[in-house]
């Protein structure tokens, strides 16, 4: 198996996300050599979409008497990305294995929503886990980016 860099792991990410919405958009990729944007995608309907990918892993949280795991994905946001026009949606790519070979579970999570979290975000493998590893009603919302505001309302 060959070792990803970070930046090649995002380029998947960012190359899933416009396969699944070329059908429905023009899509921009915003990168250009030595600038910084705070997203990485532009929709023809204007909509700028933060793309964040992961590989699945475990977690440890240690308690005094017990240590406790959970698999999920983290996502690291730079504080540039946490103002309010950064971008209208952050694209969470969630890849199970390291290789890419199964399908991701994409979560579309309107950047306003991340606003009170810090820069590191996580999602939890188990959806039905609570606290801090919410946003499971984002997953394969991609009919959002198409509604009027950024909200995902129409």
């Amino acid at each position: 198996m060959i070792k990803r860099s970070f930046v090649e792991k995002g380029y998947v990410g960012e190359t899933y996300a416009i396969a699944k919405l070329i059908r429905d958009f023009n899509i921009v990729s915003v990168r250009v050599p030595q600038q910084f944007f705070s997203y990485d995608l532009i929709t023809s309907n204007n909509k700028r979409l933060e793309v964040k990918t992961a590989i699945l892993r475990k977690f440890e949280r240690k308690h005094p008497k017990e240590t406790y795991y959970s698999d999920g994905w983290e996502f690291r946001r730079g504080r540039r990305q946490l103002h309010a026009e950064a971008s209208h949606f952050v694209v969470c790519v969630c890849f199970k294995s390291p290789d890419f070979s199964e399908e991701p579970r994409c979560f579309i999570i309107p950047s306003n929503m991340l606003r009170e979290h810090s820069e590191v975000f996580k999602i939890s493998a188990n959806p039905k886990r609570k606290g801090e590893y919410r946003f499971w009603e984002y997953e394969n919302k991609w009919d959002a980016i198409a509604k009027d505001d950024a909200s995902g309302n129409s």
